[in-house]
């Protein structure tokens, strides 16, 4: 009965304990965000921590996310960090990504052998959302870009390597984008 009697205080004990100490750090979760400069901050923190592979996927490269000097920051550094880092983008609309994102189209030219981008196939036009995903763990999907909800996660395996499963798949049927290439891409 003594050894009952310690099991139950030893587990108050622990309770109060639990109860009276600071809170734990909560685990990152998938959650929603609208805001123009959060994404931008949030695609950038993405890149900034990234640590072997970046992929993205958008019909048009919107220059606000993409075309910043944080996110071409983390992006060059990226690249420089190990000789197998590899960020390969596909995109849908290549007039405008190399009319609006002289920033990444340069980096694209300069660091060829780390950052890749293709034209998405004719069988793919017309997917409307964008995703980036790093390392198979961070993402930030919009899943519809007339509209300005982007679900994001620093740290989901799972959503992350599904969205990478489905880049692949684009990926594997895309064409290296010509016009770049002949510029230098």
């Amino acid at each position: 009965m003594a050894t009952i009697f310690r099991h139950q205080e030893s587990f108050y004990t622990h309770m109060e304990t639990a109860k009276n100490s600071p809170a734990t750090e909560m685990a990152p979760q998938r959650r929603i965000i609208r805001d123009r400069t959060e994404v931008s901050d949030f695609l950038a923190m993405l890149a900034e921590n990234a640590t072997r592979e970046i992929v993205i996927f958008a019909p048009r490269l919107d220059g606000a996310y993409f075309n910043n000097s944080r996110f071409a920051r983390a992006l060059a550094s990226f690249a420089a960090r190990h000789r197998q880092n590899l960020a390969r983008i596909v995109i849908e609309d290549t007039d405008q990504t190399l009319r609006d994102n002289d920033r990444l189209v340069g980096l694209c030219r300069r660091l060829s052998d780390f950052i890749h981008m293709h034209q998405v196939s004719e069988e793919h036009l017309g997917i409307h959302e964008m995703f980036m995903v790093v390392d198979h763990r961070g993402y930030l999907h919009q899943q519809d870009t007339d509209k300005p909800d982007c679900l994001i996660h620093p740290k989901d395996g799972h959503d992350a390597v599904l969205l990478t499963r489905r880049f692949n798949e684009l990926w594997d049927r895309s064409e290296p984008i010509v016009a770049p290439r002949a510029a230098g891409l």
